[in-house]
């Protein structure tokens, strides 16, 4: 049987998705309050070809079904099978095709090297098909699994609006859904979506004993000199369940040989994976440093195969508190975002401090507060969102599926210690037309590589009058705010809610308005160059954004609640490094545009040993009340 990789079998709350145009949608049907609903539900029907085994990346029999709102469309839906490894040297004899629409036509299998290469293999179906159900479809001629690995697919017409089977509990895993309509292009929803449960039918394969690799090593942040705990992600294809792993972790130059007990054990099977930690003392100086785990034994049992990963400790000189950036792709006219206005409400008021929302209105262009120059940042539904551009998830669900889930993973990615301070100052000018944003960062450890600082305007409490500001609201359709009552907020838009009318009439918070992207989505703020800054290094920048010009959303804004935010990206990563905030000041406030430090601020200077009061062009020299010197950068 297959097994599941990396599964959050949670009996919860699963969200819908809606995207722009024709976009990807999730079930709504499936969308269940009643929870003994799903207890009474049938498992699926299993099939089988005799002489193999069946290969996937879950074991789940509760499907769901994704589309795009509508029949008559091509789907072609694939996963990718890996050659190397335990799959090494196996044959492809066939595919167990899952089933969530009987009535589906034109169906046929494939495998080939890439998604829009020549099929290796092919096959046709008539069926029959069951809803809940695998139907097993062999190849006529077998296909020898290249260990660069292939594609498994199928195609076919829908005949429900939500066709496409996917595992209704699980969680994403990489590799694990591609997808195209009507001949689109093909997209990799595997980040998006829990897994397809297609399955590969391989002949030639004996589970071994113990087959393993680290899928992952993370980042240990702190100050020298202290504790680091560094997750290692194993996945294992093996015959054993393991209890117990013993791993070599050289660092700075020395290993240790750690035995590390699995608080819960990595079942026996295909894809199965479990997360340890292994804990040491970081080197004594600020800096990054790369380190090595290599697997030595499981259960006790030398390891002969090769399973080793690399991760790093990154050493600061002190410790800031992060502001997380949550990121979201909504609009007017999505039916489901009413869901994501509720997360985004939720961590505003509860996150006062360490919130810091970005609502960037991209999913129809007639949306009074549409602002086409944000990036995606890899969204393709709405509502999704991106938390520190390091995870997307749904901005109600987060990424554990459940109710108000996203206050979870926000306070997980939120927790990770900053490796940049950031402090931000801004004002309008006497015209309140243009705010002028001024940012200081200081790095807490020398960076990688090159770093974008980002300059953001949004608004607090716009709303309109006219039918343009009112927003879609699918759920009084489907629900009653009795049977969303486990669901705080987003209960009030079911129908005899607060909100439960479609369209309803509701108060935007954090809506982008302006930012240092471009129409091309490109950053025209600044970007830094790492090589020239060292741990306890400041940069400064500032940049300007105009008001609004469309008269329907400049009338709507209120100059006193419009935010500024600077965002520190890392090129390389793409991971935002830290960011701040601050209400943008009216034209008459004094504003104190260098930040006062721990060490607090004496007198700056510039290069030739002049006083001056603000900062200037090129170098400047900060002297501090304790009597040190720092050179700070003014581009």
């Amino acid at each position: 049987m297959v097994k599941k990789l990396l599964s959050l079998s949670i009996a919860v709350l699963v969200s819908i998705v809606s995207v722009q145009a024709q976009g990807l949608q999730r079930d709504p049907a499936r969308h269940l309050f009643n929870r003994n609903m799903h207890a009474a539900k049938a498992p699926a029907k299993v099939a089988s070809l005799e002489g193999t085994t069946a290969w996937g990346y879950t074991e789940s029999m509760d499907w769901g079904g994704l589309g795009v709102g509508s029949t008559g469309v091509v789907f072609d839906v694939a996963i990718f099978v890996p050659g190397d490894g335990a799959l090494k040297g196996t044959t492809i004899q066939g595919v167990n095709l899952p089933v969530v629409d009987a009535g589906m036509s034109n169906v046929s299998v494939w495998v080939r090297k890439s998604l829009t290469g020549a099929n290796l293999a092919s096959a046709t179906t008539d069926g029959p098909f069951l809803v809940n159900s695998y139907t097993a479809v062999p190849f006529d001629e077998p296909v020898a699994l290249p260990e660069a690995g292939v594609y498994v697919g199928c195609t076919f017409t829908n005949s429900t609006a939500y066709a496409i089977p996917y595992d209704y509990y699980g969680s994403s895993v990489a590799n694990a859904l591609f997808l195209q309509w009507d001949n689109g292009g093909w997209g990799d929803y595997s980040d998006q979506f829990p897994p397809s449960p297609m399955q590969a039918f391989l002949s030639g394969f004996e589970m071994p004993d113990y087959s393993v690799s680290i899928a992952s090593v993370g980042t240990a942040v702190q100050m020298p000199n202290q504790t680091y705990s560094l997750p290692v992600t194993l996945s294992s294809t093996s015959a054993n369940q393991i209890t117990s792993v013993d791993v070599d972790v050289t660092l700075n130059g020395n290993t240790e040989s750690k035995h590390v007990n699995l608080k819960t054990p990595i079942a026996s099977g295909f894809n199965q994976a479990g997360t340890f930690y292994v804990e040491g003392t970081s080197p004594a100086t600020v800096g990054e440093y790369f380190i090595t785990v290599k697997v030595t034994k499981l259960n006790d049992i030398p390891y002969e195969g090769e399973a080793t990963g690399r991760g790093s400790v990154k050493n600061l000189s002190k410790l800031v508190q992060r502001h997380t950036v949550v990121e979201e792709f909504t609009g007017t006219g999505c039916g489901w975002c009413t869901r994501g206005w509720s997360g985004m409400e939720y961590m505003k008021a509860t996150y006062p401090e360490t919130f810091i929302g970005i609502a960037f209105h991209k999913y129809n262009n007639t949306d009074p507060m549409y602002y086409a120059n944000y990036p995606m940042l890899g969204m393709s539904g709405a509502p999704s969102c991106i938390v520190d551009r390091k995870e997307i998830m749904d901005p109600y669900y987060g990424n554990v599926n459940d109710v108000l889930g996203i206050a979870y993973d926000f306070e997980r990615l939120n927790n990770e210690p900053a490796e940049v301070d950031v402090n931000v100052t801004a004002q309008w000018n006497d015209a309140q037309s243009i705010a002028t944003i001024n940012s200081n960062v200081e790095f807490l450890i020398k960076p990688a590589g090159s770093v974008s600082v980002i300059y953001v305007l949004t608004a607090d409490s716009l709303s309109g009058t006219t039918t343009a500001w009112k927003q879609a609201n699918y759920y009084p359709s489907y629900y009653t705010k009795e049977q969303m009552s486990d669901s705080p907020i987003l209960m009030e838009f079911g129908s005899n809610g607060k909100y439960g009318t479609n369209p309803v009439g509701l108060i935007f918070n954090d809506v982008v308005i302006g930012s240092s992207y471009n129409t091309n989505g490109a950053n025209i703020g600044q970007n830094v160059d790492g090589e020239d800054y060292d741990a306890g290094s400041v940069f400064e920048g500032s940049y300007k954004i105009t008001q609004p010009s469309k008269a329907t959303l400049k009338n709507a804004l209120h100059k006193d609640l419009i935010t500024a935010a600077v965002l520190v990206v890392d090129d390389e990563t793409g991971f935002i490094l830290n960011a701040a905030k601050t209400r943008v000041a009216m034209p008459d406030a004094i504003v104190d545009v260098i930040p006062t430090t721990a060490n607090g601020l004496s007198t700056r200077y510039n290069m030739a040993g002049q006083v001056i009061t603000t900062p200037q062009r090129g170098v400047n020299i900060i002297k501090m009340a304790d009597g040190s010197v720092r050179k700070v950068m003014v581009k």
